[in-house]
This record gives C-alpha cells, structure tokens and sequence, in this order.
C-alpha cells in the first residue's frame, strides 16, 4: 500500500476547516496510511485546526474519487453472530434490554419479568448502543437514520415501535437491509431535503466525519427535524484520550476516509449555538483500543493479544472526561416554538 499513490488528479486542496472556516492549522499526523482496512492507497497528514481543533485531511481525495476508498470497505456486512455462542449472546442481551426497558426486543431468551434478574445482573458487560435508551424511552413517530447501513439499528428501533426509515449510500448495504424488510433508500445525505421537519428523532452515527461538507449534512439533519424533535449525533472525537496515546495508530482517523474529525467541546457547543439542547454521553472506548492495537501491529484482523493490550491499556489511563471521550455522542433536542 505505501508504494501505491492517490492520484494526484484525484486530490483537493482544503485551505479552510469545514467546521469553522479557520485557516491557521498545525501538522498533527503525517504519513497516515490505510491502516484501518488496507483498501485504499496513499499517504496521509491530518492536520489540527488551531481554531475549532478539528483534525482536517490535507489534502484529501475528491468527491468524485472518494468511493475508490471504500472499495474494501467492509463496515456495513452481514450479521457476524452465526455461531450458537453468538446467537445465545444476542439473545441474553436483548432480554436484558427488554427487561430494563419493559419491552421485547427479539430474539430474547423470553423470561418472565420476575425472572429477570437472571439477566440484568450482566450489566456491567453488556455495551448499551448509543440511542437505545433514548428510542425505549422517547414517545415514538418517525424516525430516520442517515448512513443507516445493513440495518441493524433501524431493525431494533422498529422493534421498539418506532416508524424506522434509513438513508444509505452503499448499494450493498441497502439490499441487505431491504431484504430484511426494512424501508432503506439508496442515496446520500442530501436526500433528508424531502424530510424538512418531518423526523421525531434522527439518527446519523459516525457519517459526519466521511464528508465533505460536515455543516451541509448538520444543516440538513437540523432541518429534517420536527419542533421538539431529537437528533442522536456521533462521530470519532478529535480530543480523544486514545488518540494521544496511540498517535497515528488510533483507529479514529481511517485515512483517508475520515476526511474531518470534530472536537467534543465544538461540537456540542455548535449545537447549542443552533438553538438546541445538547448533553453528551459517554462512549465506551474498548473497542476503539482493541482495533489500535490491531493497526498498530500493521495487521487486518484481531487477535487475543489485541484485546489483552487494549484492557491493559485502558486500566492505566485516568479516567477520560467528557471532553477526551473516544467518540462524541451528543443527544440534541429541538426546541418547540
């Protein structure tokens, strides 16, 4: 891969942030590879906006040459849980979940409700996906998630009696979430103009940082939304505590693919300067430090020592604030008039 090029029609020069417009910026990372995938040739510097602390790829490929990154790109496959290990966990995870949310997310173990400490005393190791609780607890319309993929999480907001709706680019991706029944359009992010507040909640996890155009597409989810409406936002974050300590191996970059980077602290207050009441949730950093360690060693698949490094990784750093969370989630609401 390093002796491949981009090529050098194919780039574009970014002379502004595209959060913020600043132009005063600092070398941050330099000769980035795809380390995340190994699909798409080149190297890579990202470079810190001095202004809002986006991290900006410089130059970066343009919108007519971007797919040839994501010719590999395997994010949006099919459901790996084939095993009967696998199968047994989704299932004690989704009774957990029903029984803490008092509804039925399938396919469950189907314990009775006084039966379910069986389960929820397994809390602590099971990861809640980000917006779940809000789609359990949030009274329920119309929901529409951006860059959905295979559908996983439009399947469970469905269950959770929501009226799920995705938006995603990739062909593949949006024929295996149709084949599960699910109502998915093919397209980009520029489809939300036929939503303009129509959406109760919308979901748009991890697309933010692959365009470019960042303030376009939160300018459309914004737009897209009903008074009252709520946005589950989230994407890699630029201040992450990971990232200092795995520099160009921190799984967050995916050059060239994440072309900017958000800060947490910008972001949040970025919304909050739209009108709209934001609180940032935690994120779970695991997996994150698991798949660093992985690129680290310059490998395309996982191994128990991965997971061993990144647990001890994790148990000697401090705690991280809000600010340093290895991914921003940011909970936005809308206010009514």
């Amino acid at each position: 891969m390093a002796s491949e090029v981009w090529p050098a029609d194919a780039l574009e020069a970014v002379p502004q942030c595209p959060y913020c417009g600043g132009t005063d910026r600092t070398l941050a990372h330099e000769g980035v590879q795809d380390w995340a995938f190994g699909s798409a040739p080149g190297l890579w510097n990202y470079w810190c906006c001095s202004q809002c602390q986006a991290l900006v790829l410089h130059p970066r490929p343009t919108v007519a040459s971007i797919g040839q990154a994501y010719a590999r790109y395997y994010t949006h496959g099919g459901d790996q849980l084939g095993s009967a290990l696998g199968l047994l966990k989704q299932r004690v995870r989704n009774e957990h979940w029903s029984q803490l949310f008092d509804t039925s997310i399938t396919p469950r173990l189907g314990l009775p409700r006084g039966l379910g400490w069986c389960v929820t005393w397994l809390r602590p190791w099971i990861v809640e996906p980000f917006g779940l609780r809000q789609w359990a607890q949030l009274p329920k319309g119309v929901l529409i998630d951006v860059g959905c993929g295979n559908g996983d999480k439009l399947k469970l907001a469905g269950q959770l009696g929501w009226q799920a709706r995705g938006i995603e680019l990739d062909v593949s991706a949006v024929q295996a979430a149709q084949a599960l029944g699910l109502q998915v359009e093919q397209g980009g992010y520029e489809l939300l103009e036929n939503y303009r507040e129509q959406a109760d909640c919308l979901v748009c996890s991890h697309v933010l940082e692959h365009v470019h155009q960042p303030l376009q597409l939160l300018g459309l989810l914004l737009a897209a939304l009903k008074p009252g409406g709520v946005l589950l936002l989230s994407a890699p974050n630029a201040a992450s505590h990971l990232r200092r300590h795995y520099g160009e191996n921190w799984r967050g970059l995916e050059a060239p693919r994440h072309l900017a980077i958000p800060d947490a602290t910008w972001l949040r207050d970025w919304m909050r300067g739209q009108g709209f009441a934001s609180t940032q949730v935690p994120s779970h950093p695991l997996e994150t430090a698991i798949e660093s360690e992985r690129m680290r060693r310059r490998a395309l698949t996982t191994e128990p020592a991965d997971v061993q490094a990144a647990k001890a990784v994790l148990r000697s750093m401090a705690p991280a604030t809000l600010a340093e969370q290895d991914v921003v989630q940011l909970v936005c609401e809308r206010g009514k008039p």
